[in-house]
Parts: C-alpha cells; structure tokens; sequence
C-alpha cells in the first residue's frame, strides 16, 4: 500500500491568512452553497453533442482564431481561485510588483470583477498601470493584463505607471435554482464540531512503473490543451519494472476522516479513512501503473483510486496523471480546505475543486469551477470519476449493491449479451428477470448512465459483505450526468491490466452532462460552479435513502421494520414514523459518525398493514433535519 511519511506540517498564521484572503476577496469553501442549491454563475447551459478533435504535436502548434458569432455573456464570473501563471520576467523598461501576501489576481480593480488566478508571496510582475484611486495596481498577466491589490504588495517604480481607467463591472447574472429533491429538507445545518480539523502536508512512496519513458507532447487544438501520448506498444514490448517513487500528499483530517490528495497525479482524492473502522472510502491502488484505457488519442490511464477529475473530454479526461497546482487553507479550527487546480498555460477551459473538511463532519465537500477564459463558446465534457472497494479488503464483492433512483438507465457498453446496445434503454433495477443493482448478476462489464438524467439528490454503493459504503450528494439539476461502471463478475475484466495484486474496483461518475455522448457548453467568459458531498457510511447493514445529513436502511426483520441509521455528524433527537400523516411511532436516538443507531424501529401494534411509511428526524429544538419515505415490504 506504499509507506506513508507523516511530515505533518501544519499549517501557520490562521488569523493572518483569513485577513488576507477577505481583502482579496475569497469565500470561504462550502459557506454559502449546498448539495440541492447550487451555485451556477450563468443561465442554465445547454448541452449539444460534439465530437473534439486531437493531433499530437511535438510542440505547440495553437493558432488564433476569429470570435465567435455568439458575444461574450456580460457578469459571466470566475468565483474560485484560479492556476497562476508564471510571473512575468524582470523588465528594466517597466515598473515592476513583488507580491508580499498571497491574494486573488482578478480581471478589473475590485472584487465584484471575476478572479482570473493567483498570486503567491514572492512572485513579481510588470505594472501596466493603476486605477484612478490607487488601490489597485494593472499587471501584465498571460497574454493580456489583470489587477491585484495594491497593499497586498511592494511596487518599485509605480509613480511612473500610467493612470488606466477600470473595466466595465461585470452585472450579476440569475443564479439557477433546482427544484427541491423530494427527501431532501433543505439547508442542513453545519455540523457541531467535534475536535478540530487540520491541513498538512506528508509524502506517499508507492512503487511506480516507469511510464514516463514512453509519452510523448501533443495538443487538442479544440481546447488548446496539452497532454501527453502513451505509447502502449513499446512500453508492452520492453515489459519495464516498477521502481519506488515518493509522492507529494496534503492531508486534511478531523475526529472522523483522514482525507489525502495527490497533486502531482491529477490532485485526485487519494483516500477518505473512515477513522472508525480505519477503512478507504475509495480504491487504493497499491502501485502506479498504466493501462491500457483512456481517451484513445491518449491511452496510458492510471487506474490508481481515489476521485479523479476528468476533462476536457470523456474516459478520464487528460490530466489524471498531470501535476495540479494547490492551495492548502486552514480558515479556522473548525474549517480546512485544498483547492486543487489546473495549470494556467493557455488553455482555454479552467478547472479548480476545493475540497473542504470541518471539524465534527465525517463527509467531505468537494466544489468544483469550470471556467471558459477564451474568447470562444466551449463545448466540453467534465467528470468526476470514484473508483471504489468500501470496507477493508480493496476489492468489491458480489453483494455489492447499487443504487440509483429511477426506472430506467443507458446502456453505455457492456459485453453482457442480455443486455441491450449502447445507448439503448433498459429497466432498472430489474430488466428481464436479472437485477443489476447486484454486482453478483454481472457477467461481463458494463456501463451505463442514468436516463434520462440523473435524478439525485444522491447515488450510492453498499458492499453487504463488508458492511460499508460511500455516498454521493449532489444537485442534479447541474451535474446531470450519473454513471456506474464495474469490470464483471463472472467473466470480469482482469485486473492485471492496471494493478498487480488482484485487487479490484467500480466506478461511479458524476458529470455536468447526461451521457459521456453530451457536452456543457459555456460561453466566452462563462463559469459553473456547484457543490457536492461525498462520505463513508457503514455498520448499518445496507442503504435504502442517502442525504447530506444521513444514510438510513430500512428493511423487514423478525415480523417487523428495522433501522440503520448512519449520521455524517453527531445526531440527538426523535426518528417518527408516519402513515397518511398520522404519527406511528416516536423513537428516541442518539447516533454519530463512529456509533451508528441499529434497532428494530416498528413492530406488533405499531406495524401499518400497508404503506408507505413517512420517516424522517427531528432534533431536540423540533426541526426536521432528515426525510424519506419507504415504500418497501413491512414484514
């Protein structure tokens, strides 16, 4: 599993980094935006199906091309921190500006204009200018100009710089609002916390096939995106040996979870350690070697676990091997995050995920941004990948269950003659006596998408056998794409192919778009962000309804209804259970993160003869902070 060097480097200087990051106008990750409300800086984009274009390029071969027809979208706003770019050089002509606090570098002179990058302590730029009040100074910045902070920073040279007038302000645009998801209250309250949260930094030594010998430079000309080759023919022929590497790791981690990124392989979520049972919510791949997926201009994917992000295009996008920068935060005790993002080399889409952690939460946010900064519409493809194996053994078994609301899904490709073609539909769970919702019935892979779109407000795995699972939560009005691919059962696809030790995975994918056929288009200047949850749940014995708040498993046992009820913070209050509106039972309970509440929950004169059966949980001030309905067998 690679040996873990804990080099533990807190973080420093709490107060000071919040001062700093008000005054350059950051937010706080996951303090205004939730799963069911997210926040979407244009009008509901469309989805349009193209098909991107790629030629490998020994060297960058990018050309201008004309705007499009279709103008640039007015407030179109970058919300999270963007990849800086290389400071400009020393330049003996022009005045220059050494950063002396890490800030936002934002597109005009205040922070209602959009953030376009980031600056560190130390870099230096060429001043092109200063606003008309002086609190702002205008930088050469990539291939234009932006602005950053003038008490921020040390300027040498600046009484010569010249007087520029500011930019028109951005006008804010309708945030979109999806419909509420039936189940989901609303709003869930911050967790109490519980200890603290800390941000740090530590190292991973895995052993490494040496992949690198075998890519070679090429360029998507649609997305002026970089990425890398793999021969897979040479590297099959001269069958190379793995080698130990280290590995950059930055850890967030509390009373509940030990969440681990590495940016240096695409800034996925490595792990997400369930404290309680010291179990991985994801896959953990215990060496690093390529397959022989991935797009098929690429090949050479790393199927090494965790959450990746994939983009510009589907099948793993380009960059889940890649160096990501990162900006770890420590907002306070109760709060820490990572914004991981993409390297700001002229490409024209934009990609930073702020993953978050607080204090007495056992479930982890994760935000992306996608940002269009050309001068160009895009159509794209962006999914977030979860390989997964819940509990201890890094390999699902067949009690593997899946679960998805809705009746019907889309074949995406299988080898399971059974089933219908790609992109056809087929019922779920049960299409033509088989249930699919069982890793058990597979025979050979498959793949598909939820149809029409995603449904939300989550998706779920629940291995029976290991007595774990992991929990999605997510607005599907946004990312309306929700995918689940396993490798088979019967007749499974090897794991040799990406591994060396038998060891095993599914996947679940989440995406802005409802099939990987589709692509979300953002105009020029355009940007979408939104929020999701992701967390371990086990000790309940199954899962019948996920939320942010909690997963519950409701099932028949012994003549009566039992209940399993995992809280992803520390829970004391009242389970009811109503039939027809009329109140059934009043269950006192206490529940947290590491001590989930199991009990048989109606029984005898307190069991309906039918259903469904409202439940939902009231905390001590009465609120209702939790709600499902169950509609399966009573006894």
């Amino acid at each position: 599993m690679g040996r873990i060097r804990n080099c533990r480097k807190k973080l420093a200087g709490v107060g000071l980094a919040l001062i700093v990051f008000w005054l350059a106008g950051c937010t706080s990750p996951g303090a205004t935006s939730e799963p069911g409300q997210p926040s979407v800086d244009l009008p509901r984009p469309t989805t349009t199906r193209q098909s991107a274009t790629s030629t490998p390029s020994p060297t960058r071969t990018a050309t201008q091309r004309p705007n499009p027809a279709v103008s640039p979208t007015p407030g179109a706003q970058v919300e999270a921190t963007s990849p800086r770019p290389s400071p400009s050089p020393t330049l003996s002509t022009r005045p220059l500006l050494r950063i002396t606090r890490p800030m936002n570098i934002r597109g005009g002179p205040g922070t209602d204009y959009p953030v376009v990058g980031s600056a560190a302590n130390g870099d230096r730029f060429a001043i092109t200018g200063v606003n008309e009040q002086g609190d702002w100074w205008q930088i050469a910045y990539g291939d234009g100009v932006a602005w950053v902070y003038a008490p921020l920073a040390t300027a040498t040279g600046g009484e010569n710089a010249p007087v520029v007038a500011a930019p028109p302000r951005p006008t804010p645009l309708p945030t979109a609002t999806p419909r509420p998801s039936a189940g989901n209250v609303g709003s869930a309250p911050a967790p109490a916390p519980v200890g603290t949260v800390v941000v740090y930094e530590s190292s991973v030594t895995l052993p490494t096939y040496p992949y690198e010998r075998y890519l070679s430079p090429a360029r998507n000309e649609t997305y002026n995106w970089p990425y890398l080759r793999f021969d897979r023919e040479r590297y099959q022929r001269e069958r190379p040996r793995a080698e130990n590497r280290t590995y950059k790791l930055l850890v967030l981690e509390n009373a509940y979870l030990k969440v681990t990124i590495l940016p240096e392989l695409g800034g996925r979520v490595w792990q997400a350690i369930d404290k309680a049972t010291s179990a991985n919510l994801f896959y953990q791949n215990p060496v690093v070697k390529p397959s022989p997926w991935g797009p098929p201009e690429q090949l050479g994917w790393l199927a090494i676990g965790g959450l990746e992000w994939s983009l510009p295009v589907v099948e793993h996008g380009y960059d889940w091997g890649a160096t990501w920068g990162y900006l770890p935060l420590q907002h306070s005790p109760d709060l820490a995050s990572i914004t991981v993002f993409t390297p700001r080399d002229g490409r024209y889409l934009s990609a930073s995920i702020t993953i978050s952690l607080r204090a007495g939460a056992a479930g982890f946010d994760v935000e992306p941004t996608l940002s269009n900064v050309s001068d160009r519409d895009l159509d794209f493809a962006f999914w977030s990948t979860a390989m997964l194996a819940p509990g201890a053994g890094n390999k699902p078994s067949g009690s593997t269950h899946f679960l998805l609301p809705g009746k019907q899904m889309t074949v995406h490709s299988t080898g399971d003659a059974r089933l219908p073609a790609p992109g056809q539909p087929f019922t779920w769970p049960i299409y033509r006596g088989v249930d699919y919702s069982w890793l058990e019935n597979y025979q050979q892979w498959l793949g598909f998408f939820e149809r029409p779109a995603a449904h939300g407000p989550y998706v779920a795995v629940y291995d029976r056998a290991a007595d774990a699972g992991a929990v999605r939560v997510f607005p599907a009005a946004v990312a309306r794409g929700s995918k689940v691919f396993a490798l088979g059962w019967r007749a499974a696809i090897g794991s040799d192919n990406f591994t060396d030790d038998g060891s095993a995975y599914v996947e679940l994918h989440g995406g802005l778009a409802p099939t990987f056929d589709d692509t979300y288009h953002l105009p020029a200047g355009g940007a979408v962000r939104w929020r999701e949850v992701w967390y371990p749940v086990h000790g309940i014995g199954g899962l019948s309804y996920a939320d942010e708040v909690a997963a519950i498993h409701l099932y028949p046992k012994e003549g009566g209804l039992s209940v399993g009820f995992y809280p992803t913070r520390p829970m004391d209050g009242v389970l009811v259970a109503a039939v027809d509106g009329q109140e059934i039972e009043r269950m006192p309970i206490k529940a947290r993160p590491d001590a989930p509440f199991v009990a048989r929950f109606l029984g005898g004169d307190r069991l309906p003869d039918r259903g469904p059966v409202n439940v939902r949980f009231e905390d001590a001030a009465g609120r209702t902070l939790f709600e499902t309905v169950y509609a399966g067998p009573l006894r």
